[in-house]
């Protein structure tokens, strides 16, 4: 159901952008942003049916090495509210610890309460700091973090 991403074909990185404009309005990763992503990062997707229906993105650290940094995740509109997001992050963060990743970071809008307590609630992230305009004017960002 879940798996890593290893080649960036055309129609799947227009299925995966598509999810991502869904999911920020614009502001996730795109058709250029997720060739480099594939080839040099770790980029997981769930399916249903054969058809990809969420996507996570990942960084390492360049400082700590033992450090993932979840740059997005995004689930079809339509497959919301089933826990197909939690399963793929709780997938892929198992599948980090392969990697040596240690520690997991992110940030979320502090305004998502329902992505907070799914990071919160059934993940187990902390809260490690609130950024103000992280993002630009207005656009705060609470920095999460779990260790593995």
């Amino acid at each position: 159901m879940v798996e890593i991403i290893r080649t960036p074909e055309t129609k799947l990185i227009q299925r995966l952008a598509e999810m991502e404009t869904q999911a920020f309005e614009g502001g996730g990763l795109n058709e250029w942003t997720f060739v480099p992503f594939i080839r040099h990062g770790l980029v997981f997707c769930i399916r249903l049916q054969g058809e990809v229906v969420g996507v996570a993105e990942y960084m390492r650290d360049w400082e700590q090495p033992s450090i993932a940094y979840l740059i997005g995740i995004s689930i079809d509109e339509s497959h919301r509210g089933k826990n197909l997001g939690t399963t793929l992050l709780r997938d892929s963060m198992e599948e980090l610890k392969r990697y040596n990743i240690t520690n997991i970071e992110l940030t979320v809008s502090p305004e998502n309460h329902s992505a907070v307590a799914v990071y919160q609630r059934k993940l187990g992230f902390e809260v490690i700091e609130h950024r103000k305009n992280e993002y630009g004017d207005g656009k705060d960002r609470l920095a999460m973090s779990i260790i593995l």
